[in-house]
């Protein structure tokens, strides 16, 4: 999903397969490891603030060059190297003795963006000497027009050719009644309507089988650097995605980006 500047896709790893759809719902299915790639398209660094189920995985933020692409597999943490996994709704091993029913940032996936603010100083640069350039005066004679030839005929002055609209009578008996029906027979309007078609869900009510959130599986050599920045923006960029669990045959149909910045609704918690 992009906005504005800045986009966030959820990314399979191995063999595994993730579908986004347009409501910004992540397919997925139980035990897939994934990661998070991050893209900055404009000319200024920033800084990525991200929640997975409500819990920060990005520390003090991750910091993205202009015109960059950084991607994630674990969260930012010394002592945790696990990977990012999809768990089904219902473990309470993983989310606790409620398995996650009553949890509603389950699978909520949210990045805020906020760039780095130029630097206020102003760089001295010299400027380039001054080259002088030479005046040249011309004198002045008095404008005479020249003498019209009388061999050659006044022009007329420019005027569209004076036009009359035929009348309907008119345009009525220049149509062929053998070719072409008489206006005054047809039936509607003249020129096509556009009809609005019905909207069309982006995916099937039975592609999300139930609620899912994020595990750490296996480890991970990914490591990171401190990086200093100066000001940010006060406002952020917020992009939010939700993780659920698709269905087999969901996820082997493409489906198209999604276009909408608002969070993604949360499944209903199953018993």
């Amino acid at each position: 999903m992009r906005v504005g500047d800045f986009s966030v896709e959820i990314v399979a790893a191995g063999d595994g397969t993730v579908r986004e759809l347009e409501s910004g719902h992540v397919l997925a299915r139980p035990g897939q490891v994934y990661s998070l790639r991050f893209r900055n398209h404009g000319p200024l660094r920033a800084v990525a603030d991200v929640t997975i189920d409500g819990h920060a995985v990005t520390g003090r933020g991750l910091v993205l060059d202009a015109s960059s692409t950084v991607t994630l597999e674990r969260p930012i943490h010394e002592t945790e190297r696990g990977r990012f996994t999809v768990i089904a709704e219902g473990d309470e091993q993983v989310f606790g003795p409620d398995g996650g029913r009553d949890k509603p940032d389950l699978g909520l996936i949210e990045a805020r963006f906020r760039r780095e603010l130029p630097s206020e100083k102003r760089r001295d640069r010299p400027h380039a000497p001054a080259i002088p350039r030479p005046i040249v005066t011309m004198p002045l004679s008095p404008s005479v027009p020249p003498a019209p030839d009388p061999a050659i005929p006044p022009r007329r002055p420019f005027a569209p050719p004076e036009w009359t609209p035929p009348t309907w009578e008119a345009m009525v008996r220049s149509f062929d009644a053998s070719g072409i029906p008489e206006l005054s027979r047809v039936d509607g309007p003249m020129f096509p309507v556009p009809v609005e078609e019905p909207a069309v869900p982006d995916y099937a009510p039975d592609a999300i089988e139930r609620a899912a959130g994020t595990g750490l599986t296996g480890s991970s050599t990914q490591e990171f650097v401190q990086v200093h920045v100066g000001k940010l923006e006060t406002e952020a960029t917020v992009i939010q995605l939700r993780l659920v669990i698709g269905s087999e045959e969901a996820l082997s149909a493409p489906r198209p980006l999604p276009r909408t910045e608002t969070a993604p609704a949360r499944p209903a918690p199953r018993p």
